[in-house]
């Protein structure tokens, strides 16, 4: 997995701002590094130098091997606190994404406590097809429910339509 720190203009990286990123990447991300070919950390200040509530930006952009790249972004008043949110934000991606794939809309993992009962479905078979056997009491339909009869008249103009056809016409 591949590190890179990026700023615009307003923000100077030094040794140790790039430091504290790596470290917190390497940390936060360190379970999907096989997985991930790059990432990439762009750090910017939103209101350009000017000081403010929440003008410390950070965007995580992440780059899974063999699939679409995923960013999470977070601002914050210093710049780590906001590095520190936009990697959880992308931990909880990242998780979340990894964990979906393999996996199909049909299958959903059975229960351990379903593993250990097959005496007992093999018994409710066996009951079902006893029961299948007696002749079971005729059902009674459901009586049908009147339905509402519609009407598929024109609907009546309102007074704005009508109002709207006498305007003068430029």
């Amino acid at each position: 997995m591949k590190i890179q720190v990026n700023s615009d203009n307003t923000i100077a990286i030094r040794e140790s701002l790039t430091h504290f990123v790596e470290h917190e990447v390497s940390s936060r991300l360190d379970r999907f590094a096989s997985r991930l070919t790059r990432v990439e950390v762009h750090l910017s200040d939103v209101d350009n130098k000017k000081t403010g509530h929440e003008d410390k930006r950070c965007l995580v952009e992440v780059r899974p091997a063999g699939s679409q790249p995923r960013t999470a972004s977070a601002q914050a008043e210093k710049m780590t606190s906001a590095v520190e949110e936009a990697l959880g934000k992308m931990q909880r991606s990242l998780t979340t994404f990894f964990g979906r794939q393999g996996r199909t809309a049909g299958k959903v993992s059975a229960p351990a406590s379903a593993a250990k009962k097959p005496a007992a479905k093999e018994t409710v078979m066996k009951k079902t097809v006893l029961d299948e056997k007696k002749s079971p009491a005729p059902k009674k339909a459901a009586p049908e429910k009147p339905t509402k009869a519609v009407s598929h008249a024109p609907k009546e103009k309102r007074i704005y339509q009508a109002r709207r056809k006498a305007w003068p016409t430029r």
